[in-house]
């Protein structure tokens, strides 16, 4: 593939490309087996960013919380028509309209002051006060418990944004490529790569759990030996990891089974070689 073609199979994985340069491709892409292969494998990449992050549920309040709102606010009244509110005024002034001079009635009752709170009032005003501080105090746990789970899901929010953000950069070099080796169990490992960049993303599938004093380690190999590029956690094989470093003689990419906490080099039979 030269290297226009295979520019363009990383700008058609990300969207980018305009309607001339998709119809040239796709017309390659017919003629083509190597383009064919190049496309999809570039789009599967693509498409596995989003699978590298892991779903995270919304708290089981919200939907407690929602429906609480629902039970406690009041429904408004129908609105009442123009001409009802008009006679309903008219009413009300007719009610506590003052009698006519010309009459006679019983001398107006003097105004009473109302009665000071009784003891046992006070006690109470002072008991539903110090629920009120106790109820404030729950609620700024509440609201702290609210804030720290917020933080955690910007914090996921811009790692995945920095890994779509790297992952562009592989897709959209002039020297992209993208390898795809299967298993013999069915797992399914998928490299996409730019030397000038200097990065890779190493996209797993289907690998099988390890212990958890194991993990899967990612190996970088050229002429003087493997050099380690990361580990994969054992118990949650599927994903995207991103490589960055050095590619400068690399030929081969790696993948051994080591101690959790990862290995200065290979201790184990690989479980897979990919040359690059």
């Amino acid at each position: 593939m030269d290297k226009q073609k295979n520019e363009l199979t990383g700008s058609f994985a990300l969207n980018a490309l305009n309607d001339a340069e998709r119809e040239e491709l796709l017309r390659d892409a017919e003629a083509s087996q190597d383009v064919r292969q190049e496309v999809e494998a570039m789009q599967e990449t693509a498409a596995l960013l989003g699978l590298s992050a892991a779903p995270v549920a919304p708290p089981a309040r919200v939907k407690a919380n929602i429906m609480s709102a629902i039970r406690n606010t009041p429904q408004l009244p129908p609105a009442a028509a123009p001409h009802q509110a008009q006679d309903a005024a008219a009413e009300a002034a007719t009610d506590h309209a003052p009698e006519s001079a010309t009459e006679t009635g019983p001398d107006p009752l003097p105004r009473i002051s109302p009665p000071a709170p009784a003891r046992g009032s006070r006690r109470m005003f002072a008991l539903a006060a110090g629920v009120l501080l106790v109820a404030a105090g729950a609620l700024g746990g509440v609201v702290a418990n609210q804030n720290a789970q917020q933080q955690k899901l910007e914090d996921q929010l811009a790692a995945l944004n920095t890994k779509q953000a790297e992952l562009t950069r592989i897709l959209s070099a002039a020297d992209v490529r993208s390898k795809t080796q299967e298993l013999d169990n069915g797992a399914r490992v998928t490299l996409a790569y730019s030397a000038t960049e200097g990065m890779m993303a190493v996209t797993t599938a289907g690998l099988p759990a390890l212990p958890s004093d194991k993990g899967y380690e990612l190996w970088l190999i050229s002429g003087t030996g493997a050099v380690s590029a990361g580990m994969v956690d054992g118990a949650k094989a599927d994903g995207m990891v991103m490589v960055s470093g050095s590619m400068q003689g690399v030929t081969h990419f790696g993948i051994t089974v080591e101690p959790a906490s990862g290995s200065p080099a290979p201790t184990s039979d690989p479980i897979l070689v990919q040359a690059l």
